[in-house]
């Protein structure tokens, strides 16, 4: 009966919260997160929920979940459209291509590990994208300190 609730073939509830829960993320990005920093790191909600999903459902799934909340965070910022997006698939990805299926589960431990290495190096590419658009960064060693910090 497990088996069944994780099964690809969610339905509607699942379509649906593959919608909703990295469009509340993109939205949590820019209300929430501004308020909760330690020293001047703050998390990438987008980033996090999609690379949390890889390790429970794989990349086929996680990889629209970082599309669409990468999508939904360039609109809600003033970063060029689709860097967030597209910074964010490779790595999302790369934490999905170990989807073993039911046989054997990620330990927390490893997972949680796994997705803040994701969150790292989706926030570096992103830096790299901006400066590659022309956008202008105050200092890019202070933005690559702030993604790594």
């Amino acid at each position: 009966m497990a088996a069944a609730a994780w099964s690809r073939e969610g339905g509607t509830v699942r379509f649906a919260l593959g919608v909703l829960i990295p469009l509340a993320a993109a939205l949590m990005q820019g209300t929430v997160v501004p308020l909760v920093a330690i020293g001047d790191a703050r998390p990438s909600l987008p980033i996090l929920v999609a690379g949390s999903w890889a390790v429970a459902a794989g990349a086929r799934e996680a990889v629209w979940w970082a599309f669409l909340g990468g999508l939904a965070t360039d609109l809600l910022s003033g970063g060029p459209l689709g860097a967030f997006a597209l910074a964010s698939l490779p790595p999302v990805a790369a934490i999905g291509v170990r989807d073993r299926g039911l046989q054997r589960a990620t330990p927390v431990l490893v997972g949680a590990l796994l997705v803040g290495i994701a969150a790292l190096f989706a926030l570096l590419l992103y830096v790299g994208i901006v400066v590659a658009a022309g956008q202008p960064i105050a200092s890019v060693p202070l933005a690559v300190g702030a993604a790594a910090g």
